[in-house]
């Protein structure tokens, strides 16, 4: 029981260290001078998914304070290039650019509502599949 406890905790602090860094590399490569508010959610997606994907792969690489770091590397990693990718953001160049940005922008706007709730939703189920897949794994 009491090496479980000591796994639990190295695994979670592996998947923590994870997370920190490429939580705060992703915020430091996307920032473009505006403020960020959503640090904690991305780094609370990149930590879980961390988590359960290193307890859950078979274990690979050098072994440091008795864990395999390089699966949570790995699946920290991926994901933090999942949210990269459907966080890009194209600025217009030109004035015909920013007229088109424009109207397509009004356009959106009724469907922005549907796509934040939806979202939301999409949010909390992954948050709550990546708890019980980290809970599963130690019970």
């Amino acid at each position: 029981m009491e090496t479980r406890i000591k796994m639990l905790f190295l695994e979670l602090i592996a998947a923590l260290f994870v997370a920190l860094i490429l939580s705060g590399v992703f915020a430091l490569a996307t920032r473009r001078g505006r403020r960020k508010t959503g640090f904690f959610w991305l780094f609370l997606i990149i930590f879980l998914a961390t988590w359960a994907g290193g307890i859950w792969i078979r274990p690979f690489g050098p072994i440091l304070w008795g864990i395999h770091w390089l699966a949570f590397l790995l699946i920290g990693l991926v994901m933090a290039l999942v949210l990269a990718l459907s966080a890009t953001d194209k600025f217009p160049r030109g004035r015909h650019e920013t007229l088109n940005m424009l109207e397509r922008i009004e356009q959106e706007k009724e469907v922005e509502k549907i796509t934040y709730v939806t979202l939301s939703i999409f949010f909390w189920i992954l948050v709550t599949v990546l708890i019980v897949a980290i809970i599963f794994r130690y019970f």
